[in-house]
């Protein structure tokens, strides 16, 4: 699995979760922020990472989707069933806005 991928996905879902007025990612480059926060090597992104495929997988989703646009509704139900998930979102967020900043 490409992290990098993943990670700049698991970025514009959470974006998207708080779109306008909260997020404007239009100036964002999610490939960019995605490839300095998996290169961060934060421990809390390989675990919030981990925590998401395995879950994502768990609830039968094929492998290959953590790629692509997560706006399938299976993924959708996975987040909305599992809460906790969105905290692994937000420690991806976290990192990378940390990363971008420095």
């Amino acid at each position: 699995m490409n992290h990098t991928r993943i990670a700049a996905e698991a970025l514009r879902y959470r974006f998207n979760l708080v779109r306008v007025p909260l997020v404007d990612d239009t100036e964002v480059d999610l490939e960019l922020m995605a490839g300095t926060t998996v290169a961060a090597a934060d421990p809390a992104v390989d675990s919030a990472l981990r925590r998401i495929a395995t879950a994502w997988i768990r609830a039968g989703i094929e492998p290959e989707r953590l790629c692509q646009p997560w706006d399938c509704p299976q993924a959708r139900a996975l987040f909305a069933d599992r809460p906790d998930l969105i905290d692994a979102l937000d420690d991806i967020v976290r990192v990378a806005t940390h990363t971008q900043a420095a």
